[in-house]
């Protein structure tokens, strides 16, 4: 203690030469005792204003919390109503879809048998008038309106090919449902399949409903042919006396519309499928159509039974949720059934104008924001009583600690200072002498401590530096070299894919594009001419990316285009395809594949023959209906390059006159957002439909597609090749 009191003093009396280490002592000594009292009456003067601060407004803080507590519990509380509400409207609307599915796959299933009837053998099936009937058995209705007409038995014998559908239909996806799946004739005939948890004995129609149950007269019937489309009917009664909706569309024969199928489905049983409580709670769920009435209900009696025409209530609350309910919103709102209060959740059901409501007990959806006050303002006063002991030990013992840093940063700082001064001055000297660029020099310094550490490292970057200027110079040799190779590949690539779309042709219009994602891409499309009338073209998208994808897609567009100059007939496109596939499989230790669409258009008829290989579906464009869809294959392709074996299916459709096709890789439809989720193949059909692709170009139309791809992704990197084409059929020279 002497000698440290010794030490203090000769620094600060000021005899002698002020050097490094006086200096830093007096720095040390100086910093320490003013960051200590700084610190000490800081933290006494915190301290004391935190404990007043506690102490004086312990009581707002607590009611603060808790109001705040209790606020965010209640909007915890309406935002999982609603979304709730929004997930059962969600599940309503993915039931009516699927409904829709289920008939647009009637009505083509219908045409189908109608318009090649030499495929489909003449059936029998049970009749409802003369035979029993029970769920789920496939049957046929014949009303008097229909007559005596031969040719219509011989329809009905025809269209009795719908039974196996049918019937698969009704086990697989309406066996929990009551429901009626038909397929309507304009001949006053239905062929049909009822599933229905009453009808368990046979049941034969009556004379009766024979002479006045006419099909062409329903409402659903009417509808559909009014629309030429799909419809959803408002509800009704059904015969056994269940409410129900019918979604129908017209199916087709080769004259024109031949009736409708339909699918007619009990309310009762969509509202079982989406209205469940998954929380087990006592929720009350309705559904309101586009004119305020009651459709489904889980309350039995009251206002809000189902079957109520208009909602009448006393509540001005109610009736505004009501009016907001159908004018489709979505919201929540506080209401008043029967004296009690409620919170009543609503967002709309897409497609059919319902409107979905889920209403909870005002006293359920608050009971935990009170217990969470409660727990708060108790919690406060327990923290206020153990603030108040823990700050005195806190006080204590934080001088004592104080006065010993102190005392021991003081006297290891004299140690250190003596030990400091020299180290410094030769590893100054030594840095110097690196600095100039003198990277041989070492720094001999043994002091045990940071100061020899230092030395060592500053020896260990010098050698680090040499060997770093020495790599640097090679590998920016080796990354020019790269770069220069790269940039020439990319040339080569772009140079290999056609960029002349003047066919001198009125027949046709033709456009593509290709964005790699790297410097070279593995996609690539081709199109060429293979006599007068044929024009092939082709679009692929090899597996991988980089320069790799790149040789396998040189190698790929080779074979394809040598095997297809060989080709004499359209008819041989399957055979070409699979010789390339076995081409491909040689040798392919890479285990490389390629998905691939080729087609061949003949000029003259229109007629388009292709080969689908594992790619994406294209989209086709009707200029009757302007209107794109996905082009629906039947065979069933895999990629080439995977199995030489496989022997590859091709398919035909007839384009008409404006009628335009669109082919593209997954990098389209799998472009990702700043949020990494997909561009999708629905919003790519939507952006097709919104082009107006009738009177654009379709250079003009893939500009609209890759406009809406790069608005969507904004500043998220480009993950995969981007290739599209777009072909106008303009119709043969002689049309």
């Amino acid at each position: 203690m002497r000698e440290l009191v010794k030490t203090i003093i000769e620094v600060f009396s000021g005899r002698g030469r002020v050097d490094i280490r006086r200096r830093l002592l007096r720095l040390v000594i100086f910093g320490c005792g003013l960051t200590f009292a700084s610190l000490g009456l800081i933290t006494l003067i915190g301290s004391v204003s935190t404990w007043s601060a506690i102490d004086n407004r312990g009581s707002d803080l607590s009611e603060s919390a808790a109001d705040y507590a209790e606020h965010f519990a209640e909007n915890l509380a309406h935002d999982h109503l609603l979304e709730t509400a929004e997930n059962k409207a969600r599940l309503a609307r993915i039931e009516l879809q699927s409904i829709g599915f289920d008939v647009k796959f009637l009505a083509a299933q219908a045409h189908r048998i109608l318009t090649h009837p030499q495929n489909y053998p003449p059936r029998n099936l049970p009749d409802a008038h003369r035979d029993g009937i029970v769920t789920k058995d496939v049957y046929v209705f014949r009303s008097r309106a229909s007559g005596d007409d031969p040719a219509i038995d011989d329809e009905i014998a025809l269209l009795s090919n719908m039974a196996a559908p049918m019937s698969i239909m009704a086990d697989e996806f309406y066996s929990d449902y009551q429901a009626t799946l038909s397929v309507g004739s304009k001949y006053n005939y239905v062929v049909c399949v009822d599933v229905d948890f009453d009808k368990r004995e046979p049941i034969v129609y009556s004379d009766e409903i024979m002479n006045n149950y006419v099909i062409t007269e329903r409402p659903w019937y009417k509808d559909a042919i009014a629309a030429n489309g799909m419809v959803f009917s408002d509800f009704y009664a059904a015969p056994n006396g269940y409410p129900v909706i019918t979604c129908a569309m017209p199916y087709y024969d080769a004259a024109g519309i031949a009736g409708v199928a339909s699918v007619g489905c009990s309310l009762e049983s969509l509202y079982q499928s989406v209205a469940e409580n998954p929380d087990g709670g006592n929720e009350i769920n309705f559904v309101l159509d586009d004119k305020g009435r009651v459709i489904i209900s889980s309350q039995q009696d009251g206002i809000l039974k189902a079957g109520t025409e208009k909602i009448l209530s006393d509540d001005d609350q109610m009736r505004r949720a009501v009016i907001r309910m159908t004018a489709g919103e979505k919201g929540v709102e506080s209401v008043t059934l029967d004296g009690t209060e409620y919170l009543l959740a609503f967002a709309p059901v897409r497609m059919s104008g319902w409107s979905f409501g889920t209403m909870l007990e005002n006293e359920t959806v608050i009971a935990p924001a009170l217990e969470a006050r409660h727990n708060i303002e108790r919690q406060m006063d327990e923290f206020k009583g153990s603030f108040r002991n823990v700050f005195i030990a806190l006080s204590i013992v934080a001088l004592i600690i104080v006065v010993r840093l102190l005392y021991a940063l003081i006297k290891s700082s004299v140690e250190v200072s003596r030990n400091f001064v020299k180290p410094i001055e030769e590893l100054s000297d030594g840095v110097r002498d690196i600095a100039s660029g003198n990277f041989d020099k070492r720094l001999n310094i043994r002091t045990g401590d940071e100061i020899e550490h230092l030395a060592v490292c500053f020896d260990a970057m010098t050698v680090e530096l040499q060997k770093y200027m020495t790599n640097l110079t090679r590998e920016t040799a080796e990354k020019e070299r790269i770069a220069t190779e790269l940039d020439v590949a990319t040339e080569i690539q772009a140079s290999m894919l056609p960029r002349d779309f003047d066919f001198d042709r009125s027949e046709f219009e033709l456009y593509a594009t290709m964005n790699a994602a790297k410097e070279v891409g593995g996609d690539f499309y081709d199109f060429y001419m293979v006599d007068d009338d044929h024009l092939v073209v082709t679009i692929a998208d090899v597996s991988g990316k980089g320069v790799a994808a790149a040789l396998f897609m040189v190698i790929s567009k080779t074979i394809m285009k040598n095997f297809a100059r060989t080709m004499k007939s359209p008819n041989e496109l399957g055979a070409l395809v699979t010789c390339t596939n076995q081409q491909l499989c040689q040798n392919n230790d890479a285990m490389m594949f390629v998905t691939m669409f080729v087609a061949v258009l003949e000029l003259s008829t229109g007629r388009m023959t292709y080969v689908n290989g594992g790619h994406n579906p294209p989209l086709i464009y009707r200029a009757s209906t302007d209107r794109f869809e996905y082009l629906q294959t039947s065979a069933r392709n895999y990629a080439l390059g995977l199995m030489d074996d496989e022997a590859f299916e091709q398919e035909t459709i007839d384009l008409n006159a404006g009628d335009a096709m669109y082919f593209y890789t997954d990098g389209v439809t799998e472009a990702l957002n700043e949020s990494e989720e997909l561009y999708g193949e629905e919003r790519l059909e939507e952006c097709l439909n919104r082009s107006g692709a009738k009177n654009i170009s379709v250079e003009k139309l893939l500009e609209a597609v890759r406009l809406s791809i790069a608005e969507y992704a904004g500043d998220a990197e480009q993950s995969d090749d981007i290739t599209m084409i777009g072909l106008k059929y303009r119709g043969g020279a002689n049309d």
